[in-house]
């Protein structure tokens, strides 16, 4: 006599897909940099170099304020490697991972779930590795209010996961995003809120920055790294309310586009 099937409970599915996007990541990690050890200091290094050449480029510029070009830069570009970086690993990461459906327990959204917590935890990591060198080396400092810090932080990463879902479901519903996703991602970069603090700004178009989410969440970075040092323009409890409307707008499209994937 057979016993009565149970389906899993809730938690043992969680518990299974857990393990399903960890083993995910790891053979991304492999595909990418290989099996040697190095591969995972790579992770950390190819993002933290490429901060390093633009600070190094931008270095040579006369700054008034009462910090340097090259603290602003250390402090304000990794926030732009979330969204930028991770969009172009998802783009079409479905698609191109279609065999890996075969296995019953991996999902669609596992894929994304996957590339977006490996190329977040390689941006998180370089740097904290970068940071804490620049304030050994004094170009940096200690954050002014490293709550408000990390809170600010935390709004840039919640923001680019919206973005990069949103840019994953589209591909995977339309070819022509795909093509367009290295301009969207270039046009995204003077409202990005990294090469220009707000302050600068004539008033007017500051103002209308700060309706961006990601604009705003890089400005309560600044101020949690720079306090009264450098002059910021926020909304917090706007910032909020815009990033859960994402979100749900985000997950909704994405499920849009798995179901698509599925039925094809």
């Amino acid at each position: 006599m057979t016993a009565d099937y149970r389906p899993p409970t809730f938690w043992e599915q969680s518990r299974i897909q857990i393990r399903v996007i960890w083993a995910l990541v790891m053979r991304e990690m492999i595909t990418r940099f290989g099996r040697e050890g190095l591969g995972v200091l790579w992770m950390m290094a190819e993002p933290a170099m490429f901060v390093v050449g633009v600070m190094i480029i931008f270095s040579h510029t006369e700054s008034k304020a009462k910090y340097s070009v090259a603290e602003y830069l250390a402090v304000s570009y990794p926030t732009l490697l979330f969204w930028r970086n991770t969009a172009s690993r998802v783009i079409k990461a479905i698609e191109y991972n279609r065999s890996l459906l075969h296995h019953k327990p991996i999902r669609p959204i596992d894929i994304l779930y996957s590339r977006i917590i490996l190329e977040f935890a390689g941006a998180t990591a370089s740097f904290l590795l970068l940071y804490t060198v620049l304030v050994v080396i004094g170009i940096c400092q200690l954050p002014a209010d490293p709550l408000s810090m990390i809170l600010g932080y935390f709004l840039v990463v919640w923001f680019s996961f919206n973005f990069v879902m949103t840019m994953a479901a589209l591909s995977e519903m339309s070819e022509a995003v795909e093509r367009v996703s290295h301009v969207i991602l270039y046009l995204m970069i003077p409202f990005s809120g990294v090469f220009i603090p707000t302050y600068v700004l004539p008033p007017r178009i500051a103002e209308l920055l700060t309706y961006f989410p990601l604009v705003d969440a890089v400005e309560y970075f600044h101020y949690g790294y720079y306090g009264d040092r450098m002059p910021t323009l926020y909304y917090l409890g706007y910032t909020v309310t815009v990033l859960l409307f994402f979100t749900l707008f985000a997950l909704s499209i994405a499920h849009i586009a798995i179901r698509r994937v599925q039925l094809n």
